[in-house]
């Protein structure tokens, strides 16, 4: 599997995971941060996962992905939300926060993420409502993380000519 496609189900995973977490309540995280450091915080879940040599990259194992996520989500809560997120917004932020504390290396398994992925459908109505401002907020707040990710070009293939 390619690291932005691991990265990207990783991301619809922890949201749509959010969406189905039984979780309620809130998560005690700040409400004043600044909009850069919560961007910051937001991506640097993906940031931590690039491989260091991107001429041979490595996908990480399920177990450093869940340590990662773990220790995002540990981030997110000291970091909390700038002060104008709509109270649904904040609502999805909690739910992503207990999801990424309650992940394991099982929850990585490619089929557990594309089941993920298809498992919003039977959240609530407000559960869904919650993670869809929280992604619209993020997005329009941070924009896409994945946009500022340098990928590796792909080696040139010899001409079957050749």
């Amino acid at each position: 599997m390619h690291i932005r496609t691991r990265l990207t189900l990783t991301s619809a995973a922890l949201l749509v995971g959010a969406v189905t977490s039984a979780c309620g309540g809130g998560s005690g995280a700040p409400t004043d941060a600044s909009e850069k450091e919560f961007c910051d915080t937001q991506s640097s879940l993906f940031a931590d996962l690039m491989p260091d040599d991107m001429a041979d990259p490595q996908v990480p194992s399920d177990e450093d992905m869940a340590k990662a996520v773990k220790d995002w989500g540990n981030e997110l809560e000291q970091v909390g939300t700038p002060e104008d997120i709509p109270d649904d917004a904040r609502a999805g932020f909690e739910r992503v926060v207990a999801q990424a504390d309650e992940i394991d290396a099982a929850d990585f398994d490619i089929d557990k993420l594309e089941e993920l992925e298809k498992g919003g459908a039977d959240a609530s109505k407000e559960a869904q409502k919650q993670a869809q401002a929280f992604a619209d907020y993020l997005t329009k707040t941070c924009g896409n993380p994945l946009d500022d990710l340098e990928m590796p070009q792909m080696p040139q293939m010899p001409d079957a000519t050749e």
